[in-house]
């Protein structure tokens, strides 16, 4: 019986050509040539009878049809590659569990604890994919994912709280002793502030959480993640703010300084989120229990440094 599914070679080249946007280096990823990716490339648009690239000077373009179809066969050939990996694992696993998490978070809090879960876990696979743009569990290949923001609702999926956000001013301990002491945290705004981009108003909320009202955004560079903000205040470029719990272990061990020991807590947490079908399945469940037992130390760093401050922690109303 003659089935309606194309070639699997002519899929990944697809695949690999739509996500490098050139044959020539989806040649180079599958070890092949690129007149070979050309003509698997032509097979599958014949077979499609669509046409699926177009192109704009060196650039490879996916026609509107062909963008549609690479989102729904993409999270397949995923599956079908874990699926491998797993069977060449000869059993030993007892589930890949693939979770999505925002890149600062994988790179400052997961990856250091990641021998851990796998040491108290051999039989997980634990796959990490970063995510800033919101996730879809309907067409990506994910079991759960570390969301950041407000309480929401999401249908047919199971939401739970992890950490209340808790910021805290950072800087380097070299410009701590060039430009201290900050007795004051109006002092802060004679130097460079560093901004994060999604969050533009963060230091308008700790400031003003201290009675510093500003009627502006203080100016200052912006950077998209947390990992770049440690890395400019390190280099002791200016001072940033940043969740207490992705520096602590900076703090403590002296490479980063607080120049002004206060911190702020918005209306907005971390949850792990998942699909409500899911939650009863084994590596989900087991990444769920540790990541519990993680959180209660974490928990309790973060309200050791609170009990420190001079001035009372402010906080917004914890979510429900």
């Amino acid at each position: 019986m003659r089935t309606h599914t194309p070639s699997l070679s002519c899929l990944l080249a697809f695949e690999a050509s739509a996500r490098h946007h050139s044959f020539t280096r989806a040649a180079d990823e599958l070890c092949v040539t690129q007149g070979a990716i050309s003509k698997l490339i032509k097979a599958l648009e014949d077979e499609l009878g669509t046409l699926l690239f177009v192109r704009e000077g060196k650039r490879l373009t996916l026609t509107p049809a062909a963008d549609a179809y690479l989102r729904r066969i993409q999270p397949l050939l995923h599956k079908l590659e874990a699926a491998s990996v797993e069977l060449k694992a000869g059993g030993r696993s007892s589930g890949r569990f693939n979770l999505a998490v925002l890149p600062s978070i994988a790179a400052r809090w997961l990856m250091p604890r990641y021998s851990d879960f796998s040491a108290r876990h051999p039989d997980v696979i634990l796959n990490l994919t970063t995510h800033l743009s919101p996730f879809n569990f309907h067409i990506e290949d994910i079991d759960a994912a570390i969301h950041f923001g407000a309480k929401a609702s999401w249908s047919g999926a199971e939401m739970e709280f992890l950490l209340q956000d808790a910021v805290v001013p950072i800087c380097s301990p070299d410009f701590l002793r060039r430009y201290g002491p900050f007795d004051e945290p109006r002092r802060l705004l004679d130097y460079t502030l560093v901004h994060l981009a999604s969050r533009m108003d963060s230091w308008n909320f700790w400031l003003g959480s201290l009675g510093v009202e500003m009627g502006h955004t203080p100016p200052g560079p912006v950077f998209e993640h947390y990992l770049m903000i440690v890395q400019v205040v390190t280099a002791s470029l200016g001072i940033g703010l940043a969740p207490y719990f992705l520096v602590a272990d900076d703090i403590e061990q002296g490479r980063l300084a607080v120049p002004y020991r206060h911190m702020a807590s918005e209306d907005l947490a971390y949850y792990l989120v998942y699909p409500a079908e899911k939650k009863d399945y084994p590596p989900l469940r087991a990444f769920r229990g540790w990541l519990a037992q993680e959180l209660v130390a974490t928990q309790g760093s973060i309200d050791s440094f609170r009990a420190s401050c001079p001035h009372p922690s402010f906080r917004t109303s914890m979510p429900s």
